[in-house]
């Protein structure tokens, strides 16, 4: 056997309509099988970026994110990536989500050392949207 890429991320979430106000509303994600979900053919609604998927689990549970947290890919158009985080920690502000003290700071990811914003989903799921 040989894993060589992931194919989704599955996130249960409180409140369907308000996960995809922040996922598809706020960072943009193409929405996917909101239909099949509505038919009862799909347990989850998906978000989608660079081809991989997000499911977004209707849950009455509490949901206990802890520690836990999804990084997302946003590509830079700008050399000077941080001034280009700190609009994006400002956009996302703007739009009613919480972004953590002192973001945008530099992380280590799958392509290097660049800036990362931390920012909450509406179930308070640590979100790391790392520019590059």
């Amino acid at each position: 056997m040989e894993v060589v890429d992931i194919d989704h991320v599955a996130l249960r979430v409180t409140d369907i309509d308000e996960s995809l106000r922040f996922y598809r509303g706020a960072l943009g994600l193409e929405v996917r099988d909101r239909d099949r979900f509505e038919n009862g053919e799909t347990p989850f609604v998906a978000v989608v970026t660079g081809g991989r998927h997000l499911h977004l689990v209707p849950t009455d549970d509490e949901v206990d994110v802890g520690g836990e947290h999804v990084c997302l890919l946003v590509r830079s158009s700008e050399e000077d990536t941080w001034d280009e985080a700190e609009a994006l920690a400002d956009e996302i502000r703007d739009a009613g989500y919480e972004v953590e003290n002192g973001e945008p700071h530099g992380r280590y990811g799958a392509y290097g050392y660049d800036p990362a914003v931390y920012v909450r989903d509406p179930d308070g799921r640590r979100v790391e949207l790392k520019l590059h």
